[in-house]
């Protein structure tokens, strides 16, 4: 996995989460992930404090992010189990908590993004749509962007009780090429109103001069 990825899910994850503390997240969220690879460590630390979890990338790494996922959440449950015969609290994944978190190919540069992504019948958008690390390359901007983009567009289409509330975008990242964060900048700033998340509001590991920073975005 990439350096800023177990600190952005530890990060999300954390009670002192913003976005946790500002009721952006709940129990009832759905959650799109760009670029998952073949971890899925965000989405499996998520999945027990949300409604869903949809882990997106290319097709070539389905066979190993659905193996990480299947031994990770088979682990959960039995460590939860454990805690129920011994009457200890639990902290795992439960077993009705396996099928809200998947995995599902979605080609930037090729793919629709649809509806039923969400896997969720009544569900028609996402509250938070993630993308870790997924800036490197001077090709990939305006394709993650415009994924962005049509993640979010998903909440205009008139889902009932969510007019008016956004899918609020949340990209982290790790500093590398000057040149192709401002060109990201530059081109998510043309769709988004964009926030740069304060000391104040992240773990010590993605604070100033880490060489990591967390943006977030609303849909202009």
């Amino acid at each position: 996995m990439w350096k800023i990825t177990p600190l952005f899910a530890n990060w999300i994850t954390a009670p002192s989460n913003p976005l946790f503390k500002n009721s952006i997240l709940s129990n009832a969220s759905s959650i799109l992930e760009l670029g998952c690879g073949i971890s899925g460590i965000i989405g499996l630390g998520l999945a027990p404090l949300v409604r869903s979890y949809t882990l997106t990338d290319q097709e070539y790494v389905a066979k190993l992010i659905n193996q990480n996922l299947q031994e990770n959440l088979q682990v959960g449950v039995a460590y939860s189990a454990r805690g129920r015969k011994t009457g200890t609290k639990s902290k795992g994944i439960t077993s009705s908590q396996q099928n809200n978190v998947r995995f599902m190919p979605l080609d930037w540069e090729q793919d629709e993004v649809l509806p039923e992504l969400t896997g969720i019948p009544d569900s028609k958008s996402f509250d938070l749509v993630i993308a870790c690390d997924c800036i490197y390359n001077d090709a990939l901007v305006a394709p993650l962007v415009q994924a962005c983009v049509d993640v979010c567009k998903l909440r205009s289409i008139g889902e009932e009780g969510m007019q008016g509330i956004p899918t609020v975008c949340v990209i982290a990242q790790q500093l590398r090429s000057d040149e192709v964060f401002e060109a990201w900048l530059k081109e998510f700033h043309k769709s988004f109103r964009v926030w740069r998340l304060p000391d104040s509001d992240l773990i010590e590991g993605l604070r100033e001069d880490t060489g990591f920073v967390v943006h977030a975005g609303i849909l202009r």
